[in-house]
């Protein structure tokens, strides 16, 4: 069954970028559970799943995502940026160098090599 691009950013990049804020204010900023789980809207639990890898473990985000992401998560923990706003930029980024492609293909089978679906609504 062919997945479609939004089901990709909802089930696999949101939680891949929020396990690697989670894990980057946990052991770069040194936040405690529940000061990460508060700052960024989700429950304790949920950290505690990501810290596990049990959460976000579906698809590996490029160096370049990544990199951004750790300059994200100290303006996060200064109170700079809201964590929904930079989640919402980082999917956009992901969506416009077309890295949100490549990670269709490789969890959908269905997805033809050739394909350029998304490029008609960048």
């Amino acid at each position: 069954m062919f997945k479609h691009p939004q089901e990709i950013e909802s089930v696999y990049i949101i939680p891949a970028i929020r396990k690697v804020l989670t894990l980057e204010l946990l052991n770069e900023h040194k936040l405690t559970q529940k000061e990460i789980a508060e700052l960024m809207g989700i429950t304790e639990a949920a950290v505690s799943q990501y810290k596990k890898e049990k959460r976000g473990k579906l698809v590996e985000l490029p160096e370049h995502v990544v990199s951004e992401l750790k300059i994200s998560a100290e303006k996060i923990k200064s109170g700079e940026l809201a964590v929904f706003a930079e989640t919402q930029r980082l999917v956009r980024v992901i969506r416009d160098d077309l890295t949100i492609c490549k990670i269709h293909k490789i969890l959908d089978e269905n997805v033809p090599a050739e394909c350029e679906v998304c490029l008609k609504y960048l």
